[in-house]
């Protein structure tokens, strides 16, 4: 029995999918993990804090605004010297993040 044309066609784009799934770069890490990481401590350098995440600069930067608007940290310093410090709502929500 032969697959009609639209059936062939969508067969194609499923197994694309997984393909490009499977070999997409596995992203560093999230807010979530960024939150982690300052569970320990409570505040870190922004710079030692990216690499801890292991996240790429634009999603740093993005989870980091996120976190900023959603109250769970602050940043203080200087330019280029700059501090992600938890608030007490980050504190609480960084309990829940980290590993058991």
């Amino acid at each position: 029995m032969e697959r009609s044309k639209a059936e062939s066609f969508t067969v194609y784009l499923k197994e694309k999918q997984r393909l490009e799934r499977a070999t997409a770069p596995a992203t560093g890490g999230t807010a979530m993990s960024i939150l982690a990481a300052l569970a320990g401590g409570s505040h870190m350098a922004l710079t030692e804090l990216q690499s801890a995440s292991g996240m790429s600069f634009a999603d740093f930067a993005e989870a980091i605004q996120r976190l900023q608007n959603s109250g769970y940290l602050i940043l203080s310093g200087d330019p280029g010297r700059e501090v992600a410090e938890l608030t007490r709502l980050g504190e609480d929500v960084a309990q829940l993040a980290r590993p058991a």
